[in-house]
């Protein structure tokens, strides 16, 4: 095979049409277009689509393309060897279609990929190239200028004398530039971007297309990289916005947790559960770690202010549980000493037998016992035990003896029923004197019997009361009876109202003589009084006998 039929590798830098001749002795000297800097692999759908013609351009400023050395004349462009077409790459669906006209890539949108992005291509169609280069010019110096917009900008110098082979590497920049485009357009298709991706895309945006050193229609190719632009900042806001709204959650929940914590510190010391409270300071760190490690970054300034918020609290909570315990430690003090005095009180009765006044002096300690203050669990328990220990002493001994006085008073109480029959047979009517010697017989063994069970003793008491009120009765009864000065007063009334009557009765005679109505009634009213006086005393004179 001739040297000018041997292909060029696939990642050369330099295209076939462009490739040196193997007779060429020095290439001609061109000046290249800008080398394009391509997006990230990484933000790429299809990062197998970008390496061909990244390769290209980043050599092409050390290839820069056919040159002649002043003693070599420039081979013309009809010599150049037949152009070799490189191997396409895997996943590659040939060359590119023709170049968009310049108003159909100035009106041209994004739009989602639907198919994997094919790997730019070193060989462009002529009619694209022309087209490109159709915005330029080389003037007889080799000075070569691009129209761009109102202006007209030198880009370069060539040696070239031949336009179109002088343009030629231009215009390929301006397509690869195109190829850039596209490839950042579908890259801004992808569904998820990170900030560093996009603000990446924004720097080669922006390098590529600041005064690019190409000939094409670079108004129509800034317009598009604006669109591009204007894109890449709407998801950068996007992003910036979703990162503010999942900070400002992210704020909330930090600072709820923060409040929780100073919410407990703010309880009140005795109302606080200081072992899961102790728990809960024992996790703040490692929860405020895990918090920062599994949840969105917070700015500086906000973090350190709750951290600060936090940290406070604790140093709070620690000097408030130190002072907490010490108070505890001295009213536990202050509770043990209280108890053990009324346990010394306790235990100096524990052998008394005088149950009455004892019984109720162990209510009193207990009564006390109950208002004293709290003290540690284990030291008010064993406490509680001497203290007890004294009471079930005395109760127990005090016990003991009801259960041996219990058959006594029992039998006590079959004497008492029977004393009480003897007693409710007495008649004072009869015989108030028997009367009275069978109830002192019957109150004189009613003492020698003794005690009676307590449920039994107001029954039996109330029994006997009333035989003594019945002999009591009678005995005023007869006293009132034969008593002289009695029989005496009653005596003297009577004569003084039969007087009276009389007296009164001449009064009346008197007043119907007259005729007076008045004293007629007046009379009449003084005597019949009189006379009821009368029937009262003569009733009290018969009853005395």
């Amino acid at each position: 095979m001739s040297e000018s039929e041997t292909p060029l590798p696939a990642s050369s830098p330099v295209d076939a049409d462009t490739a040196t001749p193997a007779h060429s002795t020095e290439p001609a000297a061109v000046e290249q277009p800008t080398a394009i800097e391509q997006p990230e692999p990484a933000e790429l759908p299809d990062t197998a689509a970008l390496p061909a013609a990244s390769e290209r351009d980043a050599e092409s400023a050390d290839a820069a393309g056919p040159t002649t050395s002043p003693e070599t004349p420039a081979q013309p462009a009809t010599d150049r060897p037949a152009p070799v077409p490189t191997a396409p790459k895997p996943g590659a669906h040939g060359p590119r279609s023709a170049a968009p006209t310049p108003a159909a890539l100035a009106a041209k949108k994004p739009s989602a990929a639907l198919l994997p992005v094919a790997p730019p291509v070193t060989e462009y169609d002529p009619e694209q190239i022309a087209a490109a280069a159709a915005f330029g010019t080389v003037a007889e110096d080799g000075t070569v200028t691009v129209q761009d917009g109102t202006q007209v900008r030198t880009i370069g110098s060539t040696t070239e004398s031949d336009r179109d082979a002088a343009l030629e590497p231009f215009a390929r920049g301006y397509l690869d530039l195109v190829a850039f485009l596209d490839l950042t357009q579908t890259t801004l298709n992808a569904p998820e971007h990170t900030q560093n991706e996009l603000n990446r895309l924004l720097e080669n945006l922006r390098k590529n297309m600041k005064e690019p050193q190409v000939v094409g229609d670079i108004p129509a190719l800034r317009e598009r990289a604006n669109e591009l632009r204007e894109l890449a900042k709407a998801k950068i806001r996007d992003l910036e916005a979703k990162r503010a709204e999942g900070r400002e959650e992210a704020i909330a929940r930090r600072t709820e947790f923060v409040e929780s914590i100073e919410a407990l510190v703010a309880t009140d010391p005795e109302q606080i559960s200081w072992k899961n409270a102790g728990e809960t300071m024992r996790q703040m760190v490692p929860t405020w770690k895990q918090m920062q490690t599994a949840d969105v970054s917070l700015d500086r300034p906000t973090e350190e202010a709750l951290w600060k918020r936090l940290s406070a609290a604790r140093a709070t909570f620690d000097r408030m549980r130190k002072q907490f315990f010490s108070q505890l430690d001295a009213k536990h003090a202050e509770a043990a000493e209280v108890k053990e005095q009324l346990i010394v009180r306790a235990e100096s009765m524990q052998e008394s037998t005088d149950w009455g006044p004892t019984v109720r002096a162990y209510k009193d300690l207990m009564d006390e016992w109950r208002h004293a203050p709290r003290g540690r669990r284990k030291k008010d328990d064993a406490q509680w035990k001497r203290f007890k220990a004294a009471q079930d002493t005395f109760f127990q001994a005090r016990n003991a003896d009801l259960h041996e006085t219990e058959a006594e008073q029992r039998e006590n109480l079959a004497v008492k029923e029977k004393l009480l029959s003897e007693a409710e047979s007495i008649d004072p009517a009869k015989d108030l004197e028997k009367a009275k010697q069978a109830l002192r017989s019957v109150q004189d063994r009613w003492e020698e019997a003794g005690k009676v069970p307590r449920g039994d003793m107001r029954r039996i008491d109330d029994r006997l009361r009333a035989v003594e009120r019945a002999v009591k009765n009678a005995e005023q009864d007869e006293w009132r009876r034969t008593d002289p000065r009695t029989k005496a007063r009653v005596e003297g009334a009577s004569s003084q109202l039969h007087s009276a009557i009389a007296s009164y009765q001449d009064a009346l005679d008197k007043a119907v003589a007259g005729g007076d109505p008045a004293k007629i009634a007046e009379a009449e009213a003084a005597l019949e009084a009189r006379k009821e006086w009368l029937a009262v005393i003569e009733r009290s004179a018969r009853d005395l006998g």
